[in-house]
């Protein structure tokens, strides 16, 4: 077995602790992104990768964010932006308390526990035409969000499109960000997110997650879900991942250049 980081160690012991809780209550959840890139070409973490994400539709996914923290041991946490202010995002992180990353590459530097990603899969409209105007209408919200938390933004990422980079200018310059209610935004993306259920839906998304809609697939590509070697336990991802990864990455079993490289800015703070 290859060698793990300190840091993937740590994010690995809460993986372990979450399967062994969605097995117990039957929850339906997949490996999503860079997480489904690592089991696919690595067997595990990508060398350089220092988080997992996984995927719940968004049925589950509320279930969970209502119950989990009852079955988490004592070093872990559930955090929402419904429950800690310290957590901008709109997506979940379970933590390990014990343990923080120092983020760097945005306006302030912060500390962060330890965590796994957690993302809500959303149903899209069916008929084409309402499935165009609901992708505008999330964009722009998105972008408003960001804009309002913009001093904890990773301004260092790679290959961000024109677009952002030409947004994140402007912003940079205006202190346009200063005047927004992220708060807002995220309960506006949250209206826009259920309203398509997730059931009823051919088409579904993990929009809040880095690659937006290159995270909008049929849902026939995750199917009834596919088991894969992650490290020493099998995981679920979905059920074509080759669909998936292609979309996503392009020639995904060629590892990137260093300087494309998507890391987190981020290092163990182990004072």
């Amino acid at each position: 077995m290859k060698e793990r980081s300190k840091v993937q160690d740590i994010i690995w012991n809460i993986m372990k602790e979450l399967n062994t809780y969605f097995e117990k209550e039957h929850i339906e959840y997949y490996m999503l992104g860079g997480t489904l890139l690592g089991a696919v070409r690595h067997q595990g973490f990508i060398p350089w990768d220092d988080d997992i994400d996984i995927g719940i539709p968004r049925e589950q996914y509320e279930k969970v964010l209502n119950e989990i923290s009852k079955f988490l041991p004592e070093n872990l946490a559930l955090y929402t932006y419904k429950n800690e202010k310290s957590h901008h995002y709109y997506f979940s992180r379970i933590v390990d308390k014990r343990y923080a990353l120092k983020r760097m590459g945005s306006l302030v530097e912060r500390e962060e526990e330890v965590w796994v990603d957690i993302f809500p899969l959303d149903g899209m409209p069916n008929n084409i035409f309402i499935r165009k105007v609901h992708m505008i209408r999330l964009l722009f919200a998105r972008m408003m969000y960001h804009i309002a938390c913009f001093d904890k933004v990773n301004l260092k990422r790679p290959n961000r499109p024109l677009s952002e980079r030409v947004i994140i200018k402007f912003v940079s310059i205006t202190n346009f960000w200063k005047k927004l209610d992220m708060y807002k935004w995220l309960e506006k993306i949250d209206k826009l997110l259920k309203k398509y259920p997730y059931d009823s839906s051919e088409w579904i998304v993990n929009f809040m997650g880095q690659y937006k809609f290159k995270e909008m697939f049929p849902k026939k590509y995750y199917g009834n879900g596919k088991m894969y070697t992650f490290e020493e336990y099998k995981l679920p991802g979905p059920e074509n991942a080759d669909g998936v990864l292609t979309q996503m990455y392009g020639d995904y079993m060629k590892p990137p250049k260093d300087q494309e490289k998507n890391a987190h800015a981020a290092i163990l703070n182990e004072d």
